[in-house]
């Protein structure tokens, strides 16, 4: 019965993790597209867009302090709760300062919430499944980021900015129905070895991987982020498939690579930060509908290895420090990542997107040069 029930449980945090992390991504290409008829330039929308990922950023620490006082479900409860006062902000504020707080609140409810979701995996997991579990953790929220901004797109072409803000209501609504029904984990606490944070962001193990991340998420802010205007510059329509296709071939690319993960994680690695870089030289090229649909697979490939793989390369050559930490210092990472690119992307205003790629292409390949000539060898020497 008690197996029943953390199964239960389990299904439901995961639901609600794609119905709460639903809730900033519908936002994600409708908010550019808005701004852009109220008149405001690329830069300013690039900018404001980036501020979702800061406030994620920082909210993972924060968040894995408050699991350690309140547990996980309360966590995910309070984030929910602050993600109502979003509504209000757009309504009360003047447009720029509604949405900017707005984004601000996205960003730090989905941070938090993110954690107390893998946190709360992790407690209800046991040895054998940790792995395995974690695993579907991450494709619930690689479900949301795909699906929602196809929704997203929808929402706003078919609709209007108002019924898309209402629809997150509606995931966030359902997502707190469902953790209403899910059993509170309060973990054993332990002591860890080293759990300073300056510390440990200046281990050698953690820093490295934590600028190859950065470097790699650079793409998903210059990419997803920025495609309703690319789209627009390019009079490219359908773009909502690219959402589609690109989290069909994360969630799939997840679930098959799985098995050789252990013997060639490290070369699994090393060609995701390729594949990035590819994507991001492909984009520059682009200019129809078909093109933006093979950039989809190819940069699905990618982004679906990155992260993962870097996770548990971390975890098993850390030496000697907290692995929450490190952990927490590593995923800030990808939130910082895609606040560069998102906010490098909106450098559109003065380059043309074919330039702005090209450039930007850079980024993940930097990345790969620390990983392969750095880190690995690094790792070598710690075997």
């Amino acid at each position: 019965m008690a197996e029943n029930n953390k199964s239960k449980d389990f299904i439901m945090v995961l639901l609600a993790t794609v119905a709460f992390v639903s809730t900033y991504y519908i936002m994600m290409p409708v908010i550019p597209v808005y701004m852009l008829e109220l008149g405001f330039d690329n830069l300013t929308i690039g900018t404001t867009m980036g501020l979702f990922s800061i406030s994620s950023m920082l909210a993972r620490p924060i968040g894995g302090i408050w699991i350690n006082t309140y547990t996980s479900k309360k966590v995910m409860l309070i984030s929910i709760a602050l993600f109502f006062l979003t509504p209000l902000l757009l309504k009360t504020f003047p447009a720029l300062a509604g949405l900017s707080l707005t984004l601000l609140i996205y960003g730090f409810t989905v941070g938090a919430f993110s954690v107390a979701s893998a946190n709360f995996t992790a407690d209800i997991s046991s040895s054998e499944n940790l792995v395995r579990f974690m695993g579907f953790n991450s494709v619930a929220v690689m479900i949301a980021k795909g699906l929602a901004p196809a929704a997203g797109v929808k929402l706003i072409n078919n609709y209007n900015f108002n019924v898309a803000v209402y629809s997150t209501v509606a995931a966030a609504v359902f997502a707190l129905i469902l953790l209403l029904f899910v059993s509170d984990i309060k973990a054993d606490t332990k002591k860890e070895e080293d759990s300073n944070f300056i510390r440990v962001l200046l281990n050698k193990s953690v820093y490295l991987p934590t600028i190859v991340l950065f470097c790699g998420m650079t793409t998903f802010g210059a990419i997803s982020a920025m495609l309703p205007l690319f789209a627009a510059a390019k009079n490219i329509t359908g773009t909502e498939y690219f959402f589609v296709i690109n989290t069909a071939v994360v969630v799939a690319t997840r679930l098959l690579v799985g098995r050789w993960s252990n013997k060639y994680l490290e070369q699994i690695i090393a060609f995701a930060l390729l594949d990035l870089t590819v994507s991001l030289i492909l984009m520059s090229f682009v200019n129809s509908f078909q093109g933006l649909i093979v950039v989809a697979i190819i940069y699905g490939l990618g982004f679906a290895l990155l992260f993962p793989f870097m996770t548990s390369l971390l975890v098993l050559t850390i030496r000697g420090i907290s692995r929450s930490t490190a952990l927490g210092a590593f995923t800030a990472a990808f939130d910082l990542g895609v606040a560069a690119g998102v906010t490098l992307g909106g450098f559109s205003e003065y380059m043309a997107f074919e330039r702005l790629y090209l450039f930007l292409a850079a980024i993940p390949f930097i990345g790969y040069l620390i990983y392969q000539y750095i880190y690995r060898p690094y790792i070598r020497q710690l075997e």
